[in-house]
């Protein structure tokens, strides 16, 4: 199996939460900072299978200990080896399917993080989508990758699309901020400004 081009997990994460941002305006979006997370970790989910940032778990949590988060990197790492060993990359967990299955029974049992971590998956295999390698969309039913955009991971093309969709998620979502960090973010601009002018 040839190697495939793969989104950035930042990427990932931008077009998660500018599809929550989305979603909220429109009155049916994430509330509360849990789902916001649930909604971040889905979209690096199906990545489990290369290594990727979520294959390295103590890596995200700053705040542990260093030992804590050598050992959570280490499980996490072998967790993606053996899924890899077993499925290869980009196909198995890049099946729209656990996206859906997530929401579904996030819906059912009245869970509503699991309807975001299922979306933060289906953000993520849209993400993959644009790439060049393309996703198994109709996986497991059809399993060729489909895909429709030229993009190349690590491309000037991706690095725009990134850039232009934090913009827009630090613009829209400066509203939902707490305040305190909405003044923090204010005494930063003003130190920059101070600085640049």
């Amino acid at each position: 199996m040839g190697a495939k081009d793969d989104m950035t997990g930042p990427t990932h994460v931008a077009i998660a939460l500018a599809g929550g941002l989305a979603l909220h305006s429109a009155g049916m979006g994430p509330e509360g900072t849990g789902a916001w997370v649930a909604l971040s970790v889905g979209s690096l989910a199906p990545d489990i299978d290369n290594g990727g940032a979520i294959a390295r778990p103590g890596s995200l949590i700053k705040l542990l200990p260093g030992p804590i988060k050598w050992i959570l990197n280490k499980i996490g790492l072998f967790i993606s080896a053996v899924i890899r060993a077993i499925f290869g990359h980009r196909t198995v967990t890049h099946w729209p399917v656990w996206g859906f299955l997530l929401i579904f029974f996030g819906f059912s049992l009245g869970k509503l993080w699991l309807v975001w971590l299922g979306a933060g998956w289906l953000f993520h295999i849209l993400g993959d989508l644009l790439t060049v390698s393309g996703v198994p969309l109709l996986g497991p039913v059809w399993t060729k990758d489909i895909k429709f955009s030229p993009l190349r991971t690590g491309s000037a093309g991706e690095f725009v699309i990134a850039l232009a969709l934090w913009g827009a998620i630090f613009y829209f979502s400066y509203d939902l901020l707490p305040p305190v960090v909405q003044g923090w973010v204010g005494n930063l601009v003003g130190y920059l400004k101070e600085v640049i002018l």
